[in-house]
């Protein structure tokens, strides 16, 4: 070899050697390997913590549904035997009960003497009338979330159809024992005064509502008139204007209203309301 110029074998002169870059499979699969180990861990620690969780919610859950259950029990059981269908020292005279189309139908007796209040069908005819007050037909659970509760403490029920038709709340029967004074539901004017079809000696009392005249309220189950200030084209004043007594309607009938209150006969008046014209 001349000048000292030597080859090295393998080699071509003028370009560089080759360099080995072939990956390391060995070490890549270790690398996959531990991140699907630690992906593997956080998505076990995910579920955990999911699970945990649900746990938590599912036992907020039943407690809270313990607690309402309780609750709605323990209010249940003071029904109907124990149940007051107004609270008399919060009530007034003039306490509105229900609706009808806008008009407010206001207690007829006095909230002392209410013994109960039932609703039920008495015929197509009927306006719906719009309860005021908790429904104590409806289930524990339904008076909590659905209670309707007021400040009088009014209690009513849906009494059952017995083969009547007509809307469910189309008649009120208002409970109260016979001889105890009745007054007008609404402010308006009486229009008619005629035997009661069911109880001899009672009358059924129809009233115009002062700003409805297109409407008629009655009210039956009445007796011992007190007229002139409730007879015909006489003007009367919800809880004011005394109209009569309850009739003794057990003379003829079993009332169906005996059957929900806690006290008394189930004599009643019953108030229903028409559109005329």
């Amino acid at each position: 070899m001349r000048g000292g110029n030597t080859r090295r074998k393998g080699v071509r002169p003028g370009r560089p050697a080759r360099l080995d870059i072939r990956p390391d499979v060995g070490k890549i699969a270790i690398r996959e390997q531990r991140l699907r180990n630690r992906q593997a861990k956080r998505q076990a620690e995910r579920n955990r913590l999911y699970r945990r969780r649900r746990s938590a919610a599912l036992g907020l859950v039943l407690a809270v549904t313990l607690v309402l259950l309780a609750a709605a029990f323990a209010q249940n059981s003071g029904s109907p035997e124990n149940y007051l269908p107004i609270d008399p020292n919060a009530a007034g005279p003039d306490t509105v009960i229900a609706g009808v189309d806008g008009v407010e139908i206001s207690i007829p007796v006095r909230p002392a003497n209410l013994t109960g209040l039932g609703y039920h069908p008495d015929g197509e005819h009927l306006l719906e009338l719009e309860p005021r007050g908790k429904d104590l037909s409806a289930s524990p659970l339904a008076r909590i979330f659905f209670g309707g509760s007021t400040p009088e403490g009014i209690g009513y029920y849906i009494m059952e159809a017995a083969g009547r038709p007509g809307p469910a709340t189309g008649a009120l029967d208002v409970g109260a024992e016979a001889g105890t004074p009745v007054y007008s539901p609404v402010t308006g004017t009486v229009t008619a005064i005629r035997p009661d079809p069911v109880i001899p000696e009672a009358f059924v009392i129809e009233i115009k509502p002062a700003d409805r005249p297109d409407l008629r309220v009655m009210i039956s189950g009445v007796r011992e008139l007190n007229s002139p200030e409730g007879g015909v084209d006489a003007p009367v004043t919800a809880g004011m204007t005394e109209l009569g007594a309850v009739a003794d309607s057990t003379e003829v009938l079993k009332p169906q209203l005996a059957s929900y209150v806690s006290s008394g006969s189930g004599n009643h008046v019953t108030i229903t309301a028409v559109r005329v014209g």
